[in-house]
């Protein structure tokens, strides 16, 4: 098979795959229709976008002093950069705004929908805290997994965004625990 037959054929699987998550990513939504189940999800969601990282700067600050808090700053700041040059690059549309998607049920607060930042920022800071204080670590994993969770019922990402940001947080966060 020459190469361009090759990259015709992973194109088209690619496709059918986008086709199936975006069905995926409807049913995900449509099958959370309690009002009040909504609202926590919109709470949980607005609070992943820049409420837990304070929360998580300001325990750690509290409780670890001066450094890790700086460390966190540091990361929160790369992932941001990281996560914006590839909602760009991507320039994948929400599912909301796709014909036939789920209803739009938070704020978009950007363009693109790869990856998630509200997923990117919650498991960095549940991998921090589960670190540096473990205590709190089921804690920060269920409050990260919640807003990962919601950003897909609400219908503004696909579970691939959730999972890719999922994995940069993972990454980001280990990173800023080596530099404390």
């Amino acid at each position: 098979i020459r190469m361009s037959e090759r990259l015709a054929t992973t194109l088209d699987h690619l496709h059918q795959l986008g086709g199936i998550e975006h069905e995926l990513a409807r049913v995900v939504a449509a099958a959370v229709s309690a009002r009040s189940l909504i609202i926590l999800l919109r709470v949980a969601s607005r609070f992943g976008d820049w409420g837990l990282s304070a929360t998580v700067g300001v325990v750690l600050l509290l409780t670890q002093g001066v450094r890790p808090f700086l460390a966190l700053a540091g990361g929160t700041a790369v992932a941001l950069l990281i996560q914006k040059a590839l909602k760009m690059a991507c320039g994948r549309i929400r599912p909301c705004e796709k014909p036939g998607g789920p209803p739009q049920r938070a704020p978009i607060p950007d363009k693109g929908s790869f990856p998630s930042g509200h997923t990117v920022h919650a498991v960095m800071g549940a991998v921090v805290i589960s670190t540096l204080l473990p205590a709190l670590g089921p804690v920060a994993a269920a409050v990260a997994g919640i807003i990962a969770i919601s950003r897909v019922v609400l219908g503004v990402h696909y579970p691939s965004d959730v999972a890719a940001g999922a994995a940069l947080g993972f990454i980001l966060g280990n990173a800023v625990c080596l530099a404390v």
